[in-house]
């Protein structure tokens, strides 16, 4: 386990996926970020890589062969190696292995770095394709948000506000987690703004097709506390609970890359949002988790 720590904030990232545990208010004593409870959900911020979402009965194909993925990918599974440590950076490096090929046969590295700074969090993400081929790929992070904050508050008592305001669409999904293909607006979110509660997320993810969102805010008038979390780099973003519980988190999720429309199993290269990185070319997106 590394430790970032200024004034401020603490914060705790696990080797394990280089998946966030911690974003802890030093002055008030409570953590901004989902405690993994596994009554609810046991993760925390998984980064999510080289898909995002599921693919159709978890596979896909190429060159006539079938692989297969776990949803939202491997990275989330596997160690990290640790390339820089200090009170407020810390740096780790996942490279490709016989392990990740049998899954996804592409040479690649992925750094994922953190940086601490006042108040705010930057998660940065950079791939490079090491592959002689033309690399298909999606990359996002999941960091779900204890709601209420610091305890104060309930749930209904908090709003998600985006930036710029405008009215949104969203992909229906249809079975969970998959898409059905249909985009419809996203009628609960007035004016950029949603007011929480569980309801609006009983019918699974609500992923939001608008690149032009910069910021994502979480907050009560209620409590003094919350987040704005940048996800200008991406252009989806995805708004999760769990789905039959009321679950005390809402995960505000940067995604670059979609889960499968349901149907046949297909091709990476084919699939909708993927990114396409040609051979020696990379790849670099940042998010930034803002705290008050």
């Amino acid at each position: 386990m590394l430790t970032l720590e200024n004034e401020q904030l603490f914060v705790e990232i696990a080797t394990k996926g280089a998946e966030l545990q911690k974003i802890y208010n030093k002055q008030e004593n409570f953590d901004y970020l989902w405690t993994g409870d596994p009554d609810f959900w046991g993760s925390h911020a998984p980064n999510l890589f080289p898909i995002i979402g599921r693919l159709n009965d978890y596979k896909y194909t190429k060159d006539g062969k079938t692989y297969e993925l776990p949803q939202h990918g491997f990275a989330k599974d596997l160690e990290f190696e640790v390339a820089e440590a200090s009170d407020i950076n810390a740096v780790f490096v996942l490279k490709s292995t016989d392990e990740t090929k049998a899954m996804y046969p592409y040479n690649f590295s992925l750094v994922i770095s953190y940086n601490l700074e006042g108040s705010e969090l930057k998660t940065t993400y950079q791939v490079t394709n090491e592959s002689t081929e033309t690399m298909p790929f999606s990359i996002g992070g999941h960091p779900a948000f204890n709601i209420p904050m610091n305890g104060e508050g309930t749930y209904d008592d908090y709003t998600l506000r985006i930036e710029p305001k405008k009215e949104v669409n969203y992909f229906e999904s249809d079975p969970v987690p998959y898409r059905s293909g249909n985009k419809k607006p996203f009628k609960n979110m007035k004016n950029g703004v949603l007011n929480m509660n569980h309801e609006t997320f009983r019918d699974g993810l609500i992923i939001i097709d608008e690149p032009t969102i910069e910021t994502v805010t979480l907050a009560s008038p209620q409590n003094k506390h919350g987040v704005t979390v940048d996800i200008s780099d991406f252009p989806y973003l995805c708004l999760w609970t769990k789905e039959q519980m009321d679950a005390p988190f809402i995960c505000i999720e940067p995604f670059y890359g979609l889960p499968d429309v349901i149907g046949e199993i297909g091709k990476l290269e084919e699939k909708e949002g993927i990114i396409l990185l040609e051979a020696n070319e990379q790849k670099e997106v940042s998010f930034t988790i803002t705290t008050f």
